[in-house]
């Protein structure tokens, strides 16, 4: 446990004017949250009604069509081409843990919050962090599914139940970005890659709106900007490097997150991601329960959720970025 330990001397003065004290927890441990952030802000966080599973519905197959004149015999031959994806729900719990020597002592009036209230903070965000995290990672044993799961580099393994080996169409991109930001005349190594990888992900006015990948190719990024004299002209605009305003690619949103993969980038489009959260269990907490033996008492913090896509075609995964 970090502690701070004081030594005072009760004297008048310090009995009469104790400590300045503003009554905020200010978190030192925890990262930003961009990405989950994003699905929140583009309305991918969606409450569901329990069940056992989560069903997507997929059209994968088209219709036969034939051009006719007169009395032609026209094809009635039935074609399937749909299905459906099932995501099974995933549970994480933090626990608040209490003594009642703690909440005892944390009522005074100058305490900075109410111990209940703090703790509940502190594992709220716990949660918050470890889902971020998860979004980046392979699924692992109780897990959600992440972006190396739902967006993979090598595009074979299975997703919502559906073989990509065998479905060549339930298949994301994946393309190999190699040195980001090396040389190549008129542009660059990692730029030319990432705009064929964003090409693939485009159809039409169909194109991602997000490109998230680590801080070390964010800054790669932002030097090809301020070099080129590109982010001087965006300044102008309030949307470039330096203006507090995200980068751009092709008129995308450009972030970096901290949990993405070392050598990894994505170019996602949120209408086909979505982070589903089972209704009753949003951040829900349990009872209060106290153990026959000690003076103390803990309750969980629970969320039930699992994050899915609908469409992999239009999801892209740049790898071995160096």
């Amino acid at each position: 446990m970090a502690a701070t330990s004081t030594t005072e001397s009760w004297d008048a003065a310090w009995t009469l004017t104790m400590r300045t004290h503003r009554k905020r927890l200010t978190d030192n441990i925890f990262d930003e949250y961009p990405t989950l952030a994003w699905l929140r802000k583009a309305g991918k966080v969606e409450v569901e009604n329990g069940g056992k599973e989560i069903r997507e519905d997929l059209m994968y197959g088209k219709n036969s069509a034939e051009w006719f004149e007169g009395y032609d015999t026209l094809n009635t031959n039935a074609v399937d081409g749909i299905t459906a994806a099932f995501y099974p729900w995933r549970y994480i719990a933090v626990p608040i843990t209490i003594s009642l020597t703690e909440e005892t002592e944390s009522q005074a009036a100058d305490s900075a919050k109410k111990l209940l209230v703090a703790k509940t903070e502190q594992s709220m965000s716990t949660i918050r962090d470890s889902i971020n995290a998860a979004l980046f990672s392979a699924q692992s044993g109780k897990s959600i599914l992440g972006l190396q799961d739902l967006v993979a580099a090598t595009s074979t393994n299975s997703v919502g139940g559906i073989s990509r080996s065998a479905e060549t169409w339930w298949a994301n991109q994946s393309q190999s970005i190699g040195d980001f930001d090396a040389s190549s005349s008129p542009s660059y190594t990692g730029l030319k890659n990432w705009g064929t990888l964003f090409n693939n992900c485009s159809s039409g006015n169909i194109k991602p709106n997000a490109n998230i990948m680590p801080l070390t190719f964010y800054g790669q990024y932002e030097s090809i900007l301020e070099g080129t004299g590109y982010a001087r002209v965006e300044q102008n605009k309030a949307t470039g490097v330096g203006t507090g305003g995200n980068l751009k690619f092709r008129g995308s949103d450009v972030w970096y997150d901290r949990d993405c993969g070392a050598a990894l980038m994505y170019c996602l489009n949120s209408n086909y991601l979505k982070l589903k959260i089972q209704k009753g269990l949003n951040f829900a907490k349990t009872p209060f329960k106290e153990p026959h033996n000690q003076l103390a008492k803990v309750c969980f913090v629970v969320v039930g959720c699992q994050f899915v896509t609908n469409n992999s075609r239009r999801l892209g995964v740049g790898h071995t970025l160096s």
